[in-house]
């Protein structure tokens, strides 16, 4: 499990900034247009049975969960921050939303089809990986999937500032292929992974990876 003290300093950021969050990223048109094909083709394969449940971990204000919900899935959000819950709430009354932790998700063994990690592994250090990874395994069902996206590197920056609020905050930079490898040592086979240059508004490249639970264990 993540350090307790790193997971209090990210949820009180995170309640911090709530409001102003979902004021300045409100929805997906924030989103690379890469960024959202992973998205969507994560939506239209969780689509290919009916009433697929998704669980959008880390989810803050919602915006994830809405879209993939007005994609056609049945879909429930989980976040570390009460706030961001809070706001989710109000936001998208018709979802429901939940506290949770990456390591520590309020779903029953093989409940989920789906998994969306959307930037919500920031915060996570890389020996935390193989936890999440553990967690995602336990709570998909055989045949079910997971997208995780992240900014690519080495290292973490201290964030100070955020959303026009004095945070402390520190974010990590993960490796694409370390991320795939604590996946796929867990059981998950790989099916997509993308690495595009960051744009003009971000300091790193962006990453995410998509896999799968396979139906029957390797």
């Amino acid at each position: 499990m993540a350090n307790h003290e790193t997971l209090l300093a990210v949820r009180s950021a995170y309640d911090t900034v709530a409001e102003a969050y979902s004021t300045v990223i409100p929805d997906t048109s924030f989103e690379a247009p890469l960024d959202l094909a992973m998205v969507d083709h994560f939506a239209a394969h969780m689509r290919a049975t009916a009433d697929r449940l998704v669980i959008d971990v880390g989810c803050g204000a919602g915006r994830m969960s809405s879209y993939l919900s007005h994609a056609g899935l049945n879909v429930s959000g989980v976040d570390l921050s009460p706030e961001m819950v809070r706001v989710a709430q109000r936001l998208h009354p018709g979802l429901p939303f939940e506290v949770g932790e990456l390591t520590d998700l309020p779903a029953a063994d093989a409940s989920a089809d789906g998994i969306l990690a959307w930037y919500s592994v920031i915060h996570s250090p890389p020996v935390t990986l193989p936890a999440i990874a553990r967690e995602f395994w336990r709570a998909l069902r055989p045949g079910g999937s997971a997208l995780i996206a992240f900014q690519a590197g080495s290292g973490h920056r201290t964030v100070d500032r955020a959303y026009g609020h004095d945070v402390q905050l520190r974010a990590e930079l993960h490796a694409p292929d370390d991320v795939a490898l604590r996946f796929t040592e867990q059981g998950f086979k790989m099916r997509a992974q993308l690495v595009r240059a960051p744009r003009s508004v971000e300091k790193h490249p962006q990453a995410a990876i998509l896999v799968d639970k396979p139906c029957v264990p390797s």
